[in-house]
């Protein structure tokens, strides 16, 4: 299990904070894990007694945006959550087209989500989650989101060059890597370089299904496997 991946110093025991519940793991005698990505970093935290009749289980779903209290006891691997108010609710991406590509970025979020980083990935999440509640595509909202993620923590490819595939962060000949297509990389070029709003709509004609499988690709070799990635058929 995952402890604090922000800094609670040992004085303030009592931390307050905003953050995205993206993981959730019900213990025997009603506890709950949660996983969290906040501002201030990705963290888990233990709430007790939460699935009891009067506990707190609703409030805790996955994807609800909450300001929560946390104690940190001398000790102890994990903290345990002390009070909950629901800021808001992503609904609609408990979807079945929908809750893979929520679930993918909701987990890429969590590991790259250091104190240092956090920061930047934050409101990129946020974003990307209510564009794959939202849009028509949820493709299109996973491939902006993914791919800005990425370039906040550093990891995004280089795409000088001319070739249509990306192979260990770089482009390569066809045959070499994961096939883009020049459509492809111009698609993501405009991801990473162009403003919001811009960067949607280069999106709109692109192809995303060759940019799903680039991101998770590209997310396998320098993140890591996502349990989440078996789910981006």
């Amino acid at each position: 299990m995952r402890g604090l991946g922000l800094s609670i110093g040992m004085v303030e025991r009592y931390h307050t904070l905003e953050g995205l519940v993206v993981g959730r793991k019900s213990l025997p005698g009603g506890d709950i894990i949660l996983s969290l990505v906040t501002p201030e970093g990705a963290m888990q935290a233990v709430a007790r007694k939460a699935q009891r009749p009067s506990g707190r289980s609703g409030r805790l779903s996955l994807f609800h945006h909450l300001n929560f209290q946390i104690y940190q006891k001398p000790g102890s691997d994990l903290p345990t959550l002390t009070q909950a108010e629901l800021v808001g609710r992503l609904a609609g991406l408990e979807a079945p087209d929908r809750f893979p590509y929520a679930s993918f970025l909701a987990e890429l979020a969590f590991r790259l989500a250091s104190p240092e980083i956090a920061p930047r990935i934050w409101p990129l999440v946020i974003s990307g989650l209510k564009g794959i509640a939202k849009h028509n595509d949820p493709r299109l909202a996973l491939v902006w989101a993914g791919w800005r993620v990425l370039k906040a923590a550093g990891l995004a490819p280089n795409l000088t060059g001319d070739g249509q595939a990306l192979n260990q962060g770089k482009l390569t000949g066809r045959g070499q890597g994961m096939f883009l297509g020049k459509d492809g990389v111009q698609s993501l070029r405009a991801v990473l370089t162009l403003p919001g709003n811009r960067a949607i709509e280069a999106l709109e004609e692109a192809p995303l299904e060759r940019l799903v499988r680039a991101l998770k690709t590209h997310v396998a070799a320098h993140v890591g496997d996502l349990k989440t990635a078996a789910m981006l058929r």
